[in-house]
C-alpha cells in the first residue's frame, strides 16, 4: 500500500515538473513564433511654425536647387556675398532666371527658338560698350546685359528644350534656360539621389490622382499652384521612419503623392553621417509644387 502511495505521489510530482517546463517553453517561445506586425512609417500633420525674415536667409535655411549645366561664358567670377540658393558648386551667374518649362533641371536649347549667333559689327560693338558703361546695375546689382550669343552657344550642349524641377521665388525672371547664383551643398550628391528615387514616383502618382479627377474638382485645381511642405525623417542608415506634413496644399491626393512617393522609396543607402541631427534623425524639408494647367505642369524643390 505505501509502495502504491509513493508511485502515486511520484507521478504526480512528475506531471507538475512537466507543466511547468511546458509553460516556461511557451513563455519564452512564443515571441519567436508571433506574427509580427509589418514596418510602419508614421505619418502626421503639423503646423509649420513661422520662420522670421531675417532667420529665412541664414545659410542652413537656404533653398537647394539641382546643378544646371551652363556655359562658362554666362558665369561671372565667384564673389564673397551669399547666395540664396545652395547647390553642387559655387557659381555667380550674369543674371539669375529659370527655364519656363518643368522638368527634372536640366539646361538644354532648342535651334528653331534661340537666336543665331552672329558676328557684330564695329559700331555695334561699340554700341554696346558704351551702353555698357552707361548702363548703372538696378537694385538686385544686375545690368541689362545682351546674352544673345550665349545663348546661341547653348544650341552645342544638347538638343531639346531646357526644365526647371525646382519651385523657385517669383522674382527669378522666365528664360530659355536656368542660371542661378548659387553656394556649394556639402551634401548635394545624396540629395541629388534623393531626387532621383522620388521624383518620377511623385510624378506619376499626382498624374494618377489628376486623371481621377471629376470635373468640379478639375475646374477648382486648374492654373493654381499647390504646395505640400513635408519634412521626412531618415535613420542614419537611411530608412524612412517618419514623415511630417507641414503644410497641407489643399488637394488630399497630391500630399498623398508627395508622402507615398518617399515611403515607396523608402530607403536612401548611404546617407552622410554629419547629417544625423541629435535626436538621431536626418531631416529633410521638401516643398512639392502641383501647378495644373492643360497640359499639366509639375515641378519640385
Amino acid at each position: 500500500m505505501r509502495r502504491v502511495r509513493a508511485f502515486l505521489i511520484a507521478g504526480i510530482a512528475l506531471s507538475a515538473l512537466l507543466h511547468i517546463l511546458v509553460l516556461t517553453g511557451v513563455i519564452y517561445l512564443a515571441p519567436i513564433f508571433e506574427n509580427r506586425k509589418p514596418e510602419t512609417i508614421e505619418v502626421s500633420i503639423q503646423e509649420a511654425p513661422a520662420i522670421p525674415a531675417k532667420k529665412s536667409a541664414a545659410k542652413n535655411e537656404k533653398q537647394i536647387v539641382r546643378q544646371a549645366l551652363l556655359p562658362d561664358k554666362m558665369q561671372v567670377p565667384e564673389d564673397e556675398t551669399m547666395a540664396r540658393f545652395l547647390s553642387e558648386k559655387t557659381q555667380r551667374v550674369k543674371q539669375e532666371m529659370q527655364s519656363a518649362l518643368n522638368g527634372m533641371t536640366e539646361n538644354r536649347s532648342n535651334t528653331s527658338t534661340l537666336p543665331k549667333a552672329t558676328k557684330p559689327k564695329p559700331q555695334q560693338a561699340k554700341t554696346a560698350q558704351e551702353n555698357k558703361e552707361n548702363n548703372p546695375p538696378d537694385k538686385d546689382g544686375y545690368r541689362n546685359v545682351d546674352i544673345s550669343k550665349e545663348l546661341a552657344e547653348m544650341n552645342r550642349l544638347n538638343q531639346g528644350q531646357s526644365t526647371v524641377g525646382e519651385a523657385l521665388p517669383t522674382d527669378v525672371k522666365i528664360g530659355s534656360f536656368t542660371a542661378l547664383n548659387t553656394d556649394r551643398y556639402l551634401f548635394y550628391t545624396f540629395y541629388a539621389r534623393i531626387e532621383e528615387m522620388v521624383r518620377y514616383r511623385w510624378e506619376s502618382r499626382v498624374q494618377q490622382a489628376i486623371n481621377n479627377f471629376d470635373p468640379a474638382t478639375a475646374t477648382t485645381a486648374s492654373n493654381k499652384n499647390w504646395n505640400t511642405q513635408v519634412e521626412f525623417l531618415l535613420d542614419r542608415r537611411g530608412f524612412l521612419q517618419k514623415a511630417l506634413i507641414m503644410k497641407e496644399s489643399g488637394i488630399q491626393a497630391f500630399d498623398a503623392a508627395a508622402v507615398n512617393a518617399f515611403r515607396e522609396a523608402r530607403v536612401f543607402p548611404n546617407p552622410p553621417q554629419e547629417m544625423v541631427q541629435d535626436d538621431g534623425y536626418i531631416h529633410l524639408k521638401f516643398t512639392f509644387t502641383v501647378n495644373y494647367a492643360p497640359p499639366t505642369m509639375v515641378n519640385r524643390n
